[in-house]
């Protein structure tokens, strides 16, 4: 066979290939313009929420992440949004919305600031603060680890060593009792797949390592860590609701019609979304056996912010606008307004056959100008999926009040409320005016 058969023996399957992937992986984008947002209609035990984190509004703490800003000179905490004092007030605004439900993370190292000394004050304050939920008839939705852990943790590896898994369970076993019988909605972990690439890989987050292969570790003991909290808890009370929240970020190819950038997309796919629903739907994670963990949710939260254009040459960091299509709005963090990749990131954990919770959904946009527009179109997909068949339960927007948004520090504004740092003033944006009227045409719709 002469070599310029050969090459075109080789073109030919390329360019198959590539249209093969143009058309089984199709990209959506709707026209917006022809779509009137606001006829949405959800079910009647559709769940209304926001969702926090503690490290990002307590203020005064003191974990991996302070250690973590002071050595890498990053902007400090600090004080964040004073809410370890004025958690009361924060809860008025809840209420202000009409919220059904409050996400939000119980801080570790408050709960164990020096290993195996328990602070049984701070139990105390949370404990006080799901009672206040609850008499406002808001259901708390408990995140156990959201980025943040004890320094002393960190010190001792974190979870990069498998064998430091046990501390965090028995923080999870000495808590749980404390609150289970007034709390059923439970997040062993927020986003395995962020805290692993952006603190192992990205470097961003702590520790701060540049290594895909540590990433990949710790991606898969975190994932050991929720198998082993998830049984250890349902043994405690069977009647929890247990889950955790997976941050489902879309890879599409750069430019569709070459193939490097679709084998890009496949790998970093599989690595941020493939991986961890594996885990939990068939027990294997990169190939190994993970047994206890597949079929350790009852639930599976959803975390959904963009998608991302893929090439071999994607920057290994969030400090730069990222790629968009001509027609997309690029948001203040620098990546597109991409409401339909929820659809799709819906049907990707659809997979698990287990009730869908959307965990998180927002945007930062300190002006508010994007955010009403972003809401609306992120709820009419929600709407629709539902009206399709999915089992969508709930919506959490993120975030309740602007917050310390860890490696970008104050800069990206993402509440619904807006934070004044210098008086810790706190004032409803339009967004979240927009929002009450949502859940408040909801209720008038379905009234109990």
């Amino acid at each position: 066979m002469e070599w310029h058969t050969i090459l075109g023996s080789i073109v030919i399957v390329y360019f198959l290939l590539v249209l093969i992937f143009h058309k089984v992986f199709p990209e959506i984008h709707y026209q917006w313009d022809s779509i009137d947002t606001n006829k949405t209609q959800f079910p009647e035990n559709f769940t209304w929420g926001v969702a926090t984190a503690a490290h990002q509004i307590e203020g005064g703490n003191n974990n991996n992440w302070t250690e973590f800003e002071i050595r890498e000179n990053k902007e400090l905490s600090g004080d964040a949004c004073d809410h370890w004092n004025r958690w009361a007030s924060d809860h008025d605004l809840l209420t202000e919305l009409g919220v059904d439900s409050y996400r939000f993370s119980i801080e570790w190292s408050r709960i164990e600031p020096q290993e195996g000394a328990w602070d049984e004050s701070a139990i105390r304050v949370y404990s006080a603060m799901i009672d206040s939920l609850i008499a406002k008839g808001i259901e708390p939705m408990i995140t156990l680890h959201h980025f943040s852990h004890p320094a002393w943790f960190e010190e001792k590896g974190g979870f990069y060593r498998r064998e430091n898994i046990s501390y965090f369970t028995n923080y999870c076993a000495k808590i749980f009792p404390y609150f289970c019988d007034r709390v059923k909605k439970w997040c062993t972990v927020n986003e395995p797949d962020v805290f692993a690439i952006m603190g192992y890989h990205m470097g961003m987050f702590p520790p701060g390592k540049r290594s895909p292969f540590k990433a990949i570790r710790v991606m898969k003991n975190v994932m050991v860590a929720h198998g082993d909290v998830y049984h250890q808890l349902k043994q405690l009370q069977p009647n929890a609701y247990i889950g955790l929240a997976k941050n489902v970020t879309i890879f599409d190819p750069y430019r569709r019609w070459n193939l490097l950038h679709w084998l890009t997309t496949f790998a970093l796919n599989y690595i941020w979304n493939g991986a961890i629903i594996s885990a939990l739907k068939n027990g294997r994670m990169y190939g190994t056996s993970v047994k206890h963990v597949k079929c350790s949710a009852d639930f599976i939260g959803l975390n959904y912010y963009t998608h991302v254009l893929t090439s071999p040459f994607l920057p290994q960091t969030t400090e730069i606008d990222l790629p968009a299509r001509k027609h997309e709005i690029v948001t203040e963090f620098g990546y597109p307004m991409y409401a339909e990749g929820l659809e799709r990131a819906v049907k990707w954990l659809e997979k698990l056959n287990i009730p869908i919770e959307i965990t998180e959904n927002g945007v930062a946009d300190a002006n508010d100008e994007l955010r009403p527009k972003h809401l609306k179109r992120h709820l009419w997909i929600i709407a629709k999926l539902i009206r399709q068949g999915s089992d969508i339960r709930s919506y959490y927007h993120w975030s309740l009040m602007d917050n310390f948004e860890w490696a970008e520090g104050y800069t990206m504004r993402f509440g619904l409320y807006r934070v004044d740092y210098s008086n810790q003033s706190r004032t409803i944006r339009k967004s979240g005016q927009a929002y009450q009227k949502v859940i408040a045409h909801h209720k008038q719709q379905n009234p109990n």
